[in-house]
């Protein structure tokens, strides 16, 4: 597969308005305006004390053209074998539209670990329960954040895996509210389902086993982080992971580890006024593992003003429910579209070196 080019390097070309593309093309034109907003006094977040239900994206009420339908990646629902004693997880496969001519080369793919939200929207998935649009769409409850993500990817070229590690385990609601010290789905579980979901897509037909990108968000961004350490065992029969990518996550324990070490390339990329999961932290890691490994490929991209979530489209809004909030009155989520856009540019560019 040919790589893409570095953004900046793009000549403008038309676009098949699909749905991701949509969002994508929304977050850009948001860039004029966040750029005004930047020397005003930041938005107040309105304050919640429940899990928010996920923005839609931005296209998500526009009519589907029959060209935008056909270019929407394939999805199936899958089964994930364990690793060792965990159970069965169910999967979310996305692969790009090939127009029904043969690919020329295998698919480098995308292994994409969710939130402590869970991969789930539960009021989308009571509403679709026993009804056809579970079979057209198997992946229709998925939170409108992954939907988006799954076919971003899949316009470059990528496969993309979702395993959930929440609804078989009964916690399709997320985990949130519990304590890390006492989560039963911890680190090593979560772990242990993303080195079970890499060995299932290498052994998936049409698929580059030696390009899998391991990415996640928050608590599935940390499960990134316990994946690459290479100071713990890797298990024999699992293909490698090419370059990982770690959306805002909880670098604390990381920090605490003195031999937390890098198995591979990283793309860390998090809010400079994250209040849940703190930059500071990530930039501790950061100097701690360059000092350990000077030859570490370790790119940390901070973004000034911007809070937990800020790929996302929600709202500012400040979260009661999760245990960090209940010590500090609470934590802020939601977008911001400067460095949303910021932030998909890099992981574009990321994803197409040769040697990130």
């Amino acid at each position: 597969m040919r790589r893409r080019p570095h953004l900046s390097t793009l000549t403008p070309t038309p676009l098949v308005p699909t749905m991701a593309g949509h969002w994508l093309r929304a977050s850009v034109a948001a860039v004029a305006i966040g750029m005004a907003l930047l020397q005003a006094a930041p938005a107040q977040p309105a304050v919640s004390s429940a899990v928010p239900s996920a923005a839609p994206a931005a296209s998500a009420s526009a009519p589907m053209t029959p060209a935008a339908a056909a270019m929407e990646p394939a999805a199936q629902r899958v089964r994930i074998p364990g690793d060792g004693g965990s159970p069965e997880l169910t999967g979310y496969w996305f692969t790009p539209r090939d127009g029904g001519l043969p690919r020329s080369q295998p698919l480098p793919v995308v292994v994409a670990l969710h939130g402590c939200n869970g991969l789930i929207d539960m009021r989308v998935a009571a509403k679709r329960a026993g009804t056809i649009e579970e079979v057209i769409d198997p992946a229709g409850a998925l939170q409108s954040r992954y939907r988006e993500y799954a076919h971003w990817l899949a316009e470059r070229g990528y496969a993309v895996l979702m395993p959930d590690s929440y609804s078989v385990r009964g916690r399709a609601q997320g985990t949130c509210g519990d304590a890390l010290e006492s989560r039963a789905i911890d680190d090593r579980t979560r772990r242990s389902d993303a080195l079970a979901a890499m060995r299932w897509v290498s052994r998936q037909p049409g698929i580059d086993a030696r390009r899998i990108v391991l990415l996640g968000w928050s608590n599935g961004a940390q499960a990134v982080l316990a994946t690459i350490d290479a100071s713990r065992p890797w298990p024999g029969g699992t293909p490698t992971v090419d370059r990982a990518v770690a959306f805002y996550p909880g670098c604390k324990r990381a920090v605490q580890q003195h031999n937390f070490r890098l198995r591979s390339p990283l793309l860390l990329l998090i809010g400079g006024a994250d209040d849940w999961t703190p930059a500071t932290r990530c930039a501790m890691l950061q100097n701690a593992v360059q000092s350990r490994q000077p030859g570490a490929r370790f790119r940390l991209e901070i973004y000034p003003g911007a809070y937990h979530g800020f790929d996302g489209t929600s709202e500012l809004h400040v979260r009661r429910d999760v245990i960090a909030a209940r010590r500090n009155g609470g934590v802020t989520v939601g977008g911001d579209a400067v460095a949303r856009v910021a932030a998909l540019g890099q992981l574009d560019s990321w994803l197409a070196s040769p040697d990130p």
